[in-house]
């Protein structure tokens, strides 16, 4: 098998044989074997598995392993000896790339409607994500290769046009998870293929979960950039290939994103602030002793970080007004509602729960307050460290058109004027504050 370092063809497609392909049949009735589902997520408009129409669309394993479909058998060969060839290359470039691409797992052919067909095994991008959102961004304002036609040629300049010419690159499809209302909302190619340059902007922030009542989640669209910068560095050092019509694969979990979200929504509103009613300060009403013992020992302790001395300090000295307060207004309650006789008179039960519920706040509120802090409390403790640090994944997916560069002194300026721009669309609701207008 020849390299990627060697290779003299210019489509990448000769194979001496599919090394490592993993043989599964199924019924000719097309019946799933157990644990192979058809993807739901097809967010760059694959097609999908249907009998009447004999497609055969991308499937999912509930082990996290995607088996993408060898359509065409020409471009199919071509990308399995793009992955075959990054597994057993030597050289740096190669290697970095393969930082950025899917967990390659070798090729599946499974006997669907009566015929043989082979997969590409990769890894699902989205495995372990709870509400993921993925969007597909085809890089390069030239998307047709050295191999295309005349027609497909001007078949794919007028593909995403206005999107190509402004930014270098299109999007093809996404799906978001509404943050607030856990709606999942899917976007196809027909509607990639109707935006202009506003309209991409719009879209990110669709996919983003940023609306003029919700800012851009700083956590998120740093861990983005730092991908895309991470990919921007490759193409500025690789001289080996042009990349045609490939993609970036970007996913994150609107369940991690609404916990950033509530913390930064109760961090902006202070100590003092509604928003800083979570489930520990909730439960400090119930339990004020412990919970004020809690925070003087917090206090007591070395924190490195001026920020967070100052946030406990402040934690204590709301703790200790609010046991302040509740016991004067117990022993003020107590003095006017107890007659001469020393008893208590049947007002002081009516005082006690206008105490308790009072107008200043909206007991359904805290309540249903509490339990989304409780919801986030035991995601925060069930949740794995690699979870809480891998909740944002960029992929480079599709190179079914990836050929060797012609001269080696020249960098790949198609790709690296779509990703530049993309960078910037990125930056811009990183810093700017209209972004939500």
């Amino acid at each position: 098998m020849t390299t990627l370092d060697s290779q003299s063809d210019k489509t990448l497609c000769h194979l001496d044989k599919h090394s490592n392909t993993e043989l599964n049949e199924i019924p000719s009735d097309c019946g799933l074997p157990a644990g192979i589902s058809p993807l739901e997520s097809r967010v760059a408009g694959h097609p999908s598995l249907d009998k009447e129409r004999q497609t055969i669309g991308m499937l999912r394993r509930s082990d996290g392993r995607i088996f993408k479909p060898v359509v065409k058998p020409l471009l199919g060969k071509r990308e399995i000896s793009f992955y075959e060839n990054l597994q057993i290359s030597k050289n740096p470039i190669l290697l970095q790339l393969k930082n950025y691409v899917p967990r390659y797992y070798g090729t599946t052919e499974l006997q669907i409607f009566g015929r043989r067909v082979t997969f590409l095994t990769l890894k699902d991008i989205t495995d372990g994500m709870a509400e993921p959102c993925m969007m597909d961004i085809k890089i390069g304002r030239r998307t047709w290769d050295p191999l295309a036609t005349p027609e497909k040629r001007a078949t794919e300049e007028l593909k995403y046009a206005e999107s190509k010419r402004t930014y270098g690159f299109c999007i093809t499809g996404f799906q978001v998870y509404n943050v607030s209302s856990g709606q999942l909302k899917q976007f196809g190619k027909h509607y990639g293929k109707t935006l202009d340059a506003k309209g991409v902007v719009e879209a990110l922030k669709i996919f983003l979960n940023i609306s003029p009542e919700r800012p851009p989640c700083r956590q998120l669209i740093v861990k983005l950039l730092s991908f895309l910068w991470k990919i921007l560095l490759f193409f500025r050092a690789q001289r080996l290939f042009r990349f045609y019509s490939s993609s970036l694969l970007v996913a994150y979990d609107t369940k991690r994103l609404r916990h950033y979200l509530r913390l930064n929504e109760r961090n902006s509103n202070g100590p003092g602030g509604q928003a800083s009613e979570s489930f520990t300060s909730a439960n400090s009403r119930a339990s004020t002793s412990g919970v004020f013992k809690h925070a003087n020992d917090e206090a007591s302790n070395s924190v490195p970080s001026g920020t967070s001395r100052n946030r406990t300090t402040e934690r204590v000295h709301f703790v200790k007004r609010s046991f302040s307060l509740s016991n004067d207004c117990e022993t003020s309650v107590k003095e006017k509602t107890l007659n001469r006789s020393g008893s208590c008179s049947p007002d002081f039960r009516v005082g006690g729960i206008c105490r308790t519920h009072s107008y200043a706040n909206n007991f359904d509120d805290d309540m249903i307050r509490m339990k989304e802090d409780y919801d986030e409390l035991l995601h925060e403790l069930t949740s794995s460290s690699e979870e809480k640090q891998n909740w944002v994944r960029i992929n480079m997916i599709d190179f079914t058109h990836v050929f060797p560069a012609e001269d080696r002194n020249t960098l790949d300026l198609n790709y690296l004027e779509g990703i530049e721009n993309l960078i910037k669309l990125v930056e811009m609701f990183l810093v700017s504050k209209d972004t939500t207008a």
